[in-house]
């Protein structure tokens, strides 16, 4: 069983490393059509053309069940399933959560993780993903501008609360490494809204950690963060759009909706390569 970063490893190499955002916002979504269904077409369009996906379950009304058209066309396309759900629990309601959205019948590769209830809370996690070939990818530093009221708050013993849960991340990946990329099932969160040192200093506390970056397009964040980002290999990162990306335009969507996201999808993927 091939593990989930050396899967996404390779699809960046062979595509890029855009992962879309699948949000279906109602006020922009085609007049006819539902949310499911544009999700899924949205998905089928770009799927071919990015690593992964990542549908934000709050969207889809949090019922996994409306996620399936998504994830049917993701694997049509080969591209992995990033389940976005920041989901955060202890004992036997955590490994409920893992088996549900990571076990044998998931249609997911992954998920997010909030890790602020301790590393105890994510062993269910990194227990079910080991089993199944999946990934993890726990919130480090978010890319809102409000992480800055916990995330960057300095701790007695030095450094900073983000830098002491990139420390556990680390910790915790260093037992699920291996295959051909060297790196762990367990990734981590950090935005690319965050400022270049910081994220430069949390590429050096978590080496062999994949990076999923949020904040491109919409909230501004900086493509050159990618040059912090990198790991030795150079690569471990994954760039995460969705308005920029699968809502490029205002209001409803207009009848071009198909067309413009292979815009928006050649566009980063310039962007980035620049």
């Amino acid at each position: 069983m091939q593990s989930f970063p050396d899967r996404l490893d390779q699809l960046c190499a062979a595509r890029g490393s855009i992962c879309a955002g699948i949000d279906p916002r109602p006020e922009r979504l085609p007049t006819d059509m539902t949310r499911d269904d544009w999700a899924a077409q949205a998905c089928a369009r770009l799927a071919p053309q990015v690593a992964a996906v990542k549908p934000q379950l709050a969207f889809f009304g949090d019922r996994w069940a409306g996620v399936q058209g998504v994830a049917h066309a993701a694997r049509e396309g080969g591209a992995l399933v990033i389940a976005d759900c920041k989901r955060g629990d202890i004992g036997s309601t955590a490994t409920a959560y893992a088996e549900a959205l990571l076990g044998a019948e998931s249609p997911y590769d992954a998920v997010t993780l909030n890790p602020y209830l301790g590393g105890d809370s994510l062993e269910p996690w990194i227990e079910v993903a080991a089993r199944h070939g999946r990934g993890l990818y726990v919130l480090v530093k978010t890319s809102n501008p409000g992480s800055r009221d916990l995330q960057d708050l300095e701790l007695a013993g030095g450094g900073t609360l983000c830098e002491r849960v990139a420390r556990l991340v680390s910790e915790l990946g260093e037992a699920h490494r291996g295959g051909e990329s060297g790196r762990s099932l367990i990734g981590a969160v950090v935005g690319l809204t965050a400022p270049l040192d910081v994220i430069a200093r949390l590429r050096e506390l978590m080496p062999h950690t994949p990076f999923l970056m949020p904040g491109y397009g919409a909230q501004g964040g900086d493509p050159r963060a990618l040059a912090a980002a990198k790991d030795a290999a150079g690569g471990g990162v994954l760039v995460s759009a969705s308005r920029s990306l699968t809502h490029p335009w205002q209001g409803a969507a207009p009848a071009d909706w198909r067309e413009r996201l292979d815009a928006a999808c050649e566009a980063m993927r310039i962007d980035l390569a620049e």
